[in-house]
């Protein structure tokens, strides 16, 4: 098959432009499955982080709101006995989970503590002698506002939040400050029963907003980059504060290795599959392509190949002028050496005189037969008199060489007529033309 360079180059273009689009297309998909799987994993993640939010502040709020019925009590009746303050705390402690204590302090002196046990070492104790309890309870009076402190190391043991709420009686439509309620809820316990060390153990967690100051507040779990890189953060509220949570994922270590590289591990095994197929395809094509072009009996080129390329030769003539030079050559008497020694014999010339004239050729030229006893050498380059006298001499010479077949000796000898292009035809048929009338003018005087 006859390609010109230009059009191998854009075969070879065109074959890996459309790898390079292959290769592209499967890490375009693979980014995008990749995203796509981080987004699942973040929307799952982000599913069980607002329920885990939603728990923590349900059950804040719960010992909350519980605790203001106490406080209500107070503040109707301040001069209530602690002997009732007893039997309201119970009842309080009894139907929430997490509420670790309840005291009363008037005037800010702990007076009451329910229950006791355990908790003798608060009795007496004075909020305004420890300055990081003595802010919040301040804070509390000044602003009448129930105020969340925590989580704090607690007098008695552990860590815990205290809610404190502001107790105000009225006399003569005057509010008058009697004390403080505190509540103290186990914050350990809380986290313990909600999952949230469960999912610290999987994720980055972290959560800032001591004493419900939100994001102005100190972080009391985690550390600070998490909020930096979190890809998640939700908002514990309670009255007159929250918390700010935090959680940083990273997809990479969680996702499984399919998930990361499905994309690739289908897509490259794939587009290999396909090229294998079509180079496969393209050699099955050569070979039949090759096959088709080559005379069975001589194994030379046979004559859709040599027109083909001549055609070709020709039409790009214009863009690459490349002379060249026709030989057509034709064996004398070819019917009389089949007629003497048989049609095996005559098998046997055609293919000694073709394998003589492709050794007396060179590779760049084409050699090819294109009838029974006809051949066509194609001399690439060639315009020069003297070089084409000496080449048909030589192939003449070679030609003449007998042929031996069985035990007898074949005598063999060829016409030959030569025509150049441009110079004796400007196109393909006026070439071959004179060439053929040179050959048979030849033969005529032989």
């Amino acid at each position: 098959m006859f390609v010109t360079r230009p059009k191998r180059i854009a075969f070879i273009i065109a074959v890996l432009s459309s790898l390079a689009l292959a290769l592209v297309s499967v890490e375009y998909f693979h980014t995008l499955n990749k995203e796509r799987a981080k987004a699942q994993y973040l929307s799952e993640t982000q599913s069980e982080f607002t329920k885990l939010r939603a728990d923590i502040e349900s059950e804040i709020n719960l010992a909350i709101y519980s605790a203001w019925g106490f406080a209500s009590y107070l503040t109707s009746h301040p001069n209530s006995s602690p002997e009732e303050w007893q039997r309201l705390a119970q009842d309080l402690i009894e139907q929430t989970r997490f509420i670790r204590n309840l005291a009363v302090a008037p005037n800010n002196i702990i007076e009451f503590v329910y229950p006791l046990k355990n908790n003798e070492a608060v009795i007496g104790f004075d909020y305004d002698s420890i300055p990081e309890q003595r802010d919040a309870v301040l804070r509390a009076q000044e602003t009448k506002k129930t105020i969340l402190a925590g989580p704090v190391n607690l007098i008695q043991g552990g860590q815990g939040l205290i809610y404190r709420i502001p107790i105000y009686t009225h006399s003569d439509q005057l509010q008058e400050y009697w004390g403080v309620v505190a509540v103290v809820v186990d914050i350990e316990a809380l986290f313990a029963e909600v999952g949230l060390h469960h999912m610290a153990e999987r994720f980055d967690i972290a959560i800032r907003g001591r004493d419900g100051l939100g994001a102005q507040g100190d972080i009391f779990m985690g550390s600070a980059d998490t909020f930096t890189y979190a890809n998640l953060t939700e908002r514990v509220r309670f009255p007159n504060g929250y918390w700010l949570l935090a959680l940083a994922a990273d997809a990479n270590q969680v996702l499984t290795f399919w998930q990361q590289q499905r994309v690739r591990l289908i897509g490259y095994p794939y587009v290999l599959a396909l090229y294998i197929m079509l180079f496969t395809l393209f050699m099955w094509y050569r070979a039949s392509y090759g096959e088709a072009m080559v005379d069975p009996l001589t194994n030379v080129a046979n004559r859709r190949k040599v027109m083909e390329q001549l055609n070709t030769l020709v039409n790009i003539y214009g863009r690459h002028p490349t002379p060249f030079t026709v030989v057509v050559i034709d064996i004398d008497r070819f019917k009389q050496i089949n007629d003497q020694f048989g049609h095996q014999a005559g098998d046997i010339v055609l293919k000694s005189l073709a394998h003589r004239m492709l050794v007396n050729t060179r590779t760049s030229d084409l050699v090819a037969r294109i009838g029974g006893d006809e051949f066509l050498v194609v001399l690439m380059g060639v315009d020069n008199p003297k070089i084409i006298a000496e080449q048909c001499d030589k192939l003449a010479q070679a030609i003449r060489e007998p042929v031996r077949y069985k035990s007898q000796i074949i005598e063999v000898s060829a016409s030959l007529g030569h025509a150049s292009f441009p110079a004796d035809g400007k196109t393909l048929d006026a070439l071959i033309h004179s060439a053929d009338h040179k050959m048979y003018k030849q033969k005529r005087n032989a």
